[in-house]
């Protein structure tokens, strides 16, 4: 009943910042119609092949984490287990169907299911790093923060920050845990064993993957605008897809729809850019990654079955790993 309720409350904020959207932009369907028959399709062609070549890049990064904890998993099935997990996240509350992949690799090698969720959690903290920076960076360089300079030198300016700031998390971990009183904690030992996955000596490569997956994802990104006939920077592609995707994150509607094309809209109009030319990418960027990439994983989900009560029986499994351990007598 609760995931039930979860749903309605979705569907309804969905159609709720929809319907918000449309009138106040007083959207013009017109317009829209007009510039969906302008398409040029063969760019848009082109885009349908980065779902695949991005979570391809992402799935052999997830092997090598893996492959740190101690356990080997072939190129496919981590594939296979990545473009599954997609498509069950979409149909599951909070994207929880990522967890899917905890139960894949522990089917068929022998890691435990702390060192598979540690896999997971830093597999995401390299994606999070990469749209955190983009994100941040696009916000200000749209608001002006520190003045009229290029988008690269606020992005690079956020690069040290984001360095300067991780060397300093993971030193200040390091130093908690040589109190006994929080090494009890596991949370913290996950959270630290998570980020020196990360930031260990074995993370430079790791770090060149996902830079390469995010120029690739970035690019087909970039494909999808061309066929709208914009001619952005690749930097201004960056900006606005990292803040979309963080926006998304927000577990406000379905499928992100709603949040998406908000934050279109206002990321478009800085460039003079109508909401109809907004709405338009958001549709074509939503079928071409979500969509498309959706009915991919869907046919690997149905030839490596999992219940959906699986994913959600090794979500709330992940609790009882951060059970504080018993104080010594």
């Amino acid at each position: 009943m609760k995931i039930k309720l979860n749903s309605l409350i979705k569907i309804t904020g969905t159609i709720a910042i929809l319907l918000f959207l449309f009138w106040k932009v007083k959207f013009n369907a017109a317009g829209f119609g007009e510039i969906l028959r302008s398409v040029h399709f063969s760019y848009f062609l082109v885009s349908l092949f980065g779902v695949l070549i991005v979570l391809g890049i992402k799935s052999y990064r997830w092997r090598l984490l893996i492959r740190n904890e101690g356990a080997e998993y072939s190129a496919y099935k981590a594939f296979a287990a990545y473009m599954a997990s997609d498509a069950i996240g979409i149909v599951t509350p909070g994207r929880i169907g990522e967890i899917a992949r905890l139960y894949y690799v522990r089917q068929d090698t022998p890691i435990s299911f702390y060192a598979a969720f540690k896999t997971i959690v830093s597999d995401r903290i390299f994606d999070f790093t990469i749209l955190g920076w983009f994100g941040l960076s696009g916000m200000l360089f749209y608001f002006k923060t520190f003045g009229n300079y290029p988008g690269l030198y606020y992005a690079l300016g956020v690069l040290l920050l984001f360095i300067t700031g991780y060397v300093f998390v993971i030193r200040f971990l390091a130093l908690l845990l040589r109190f006994g009183k929080v090494r009890r904690l596991p949370v913290v030992r996950f959270i630290y064993e998570s980020f020196l996955a990360v930031l260990g000596k074995r993370s430079p490569a790791m770090w060149a993957i996902t830079l390469l997956a995010y120029f690739m994802y970035f690019g087909f990104s970039w494909f999808i605008m061309i066929a709208l006939h914009l001619t952005p920077s690749y930097m201004d592609v960056a900006f606005i897809m990292s803040i979309m995707s963080l926006s998304t994150i927000i577990p406000l509607s379905v499928a992100g729809f709603g949040t998406r094309e908000a934050t279109l809209v206002l990321l478009f109009s800085y460039y003079g850019l109508a909401s109809e030319t907004a709405i338009s990418f958001s549709l074509m960027h939503f079928t071409a990654f979500f969509l498309w990439g959706g009915l991919i994983g869907l046919v690997f989900w149905l030839l490596m079955p999992i219940s959906l009560q699986q994913v959600k029986d090794d979500s709330k499994s992940i609790f009882l790993l951060f059970k504080p351990e018993p104080f010594e007598k």
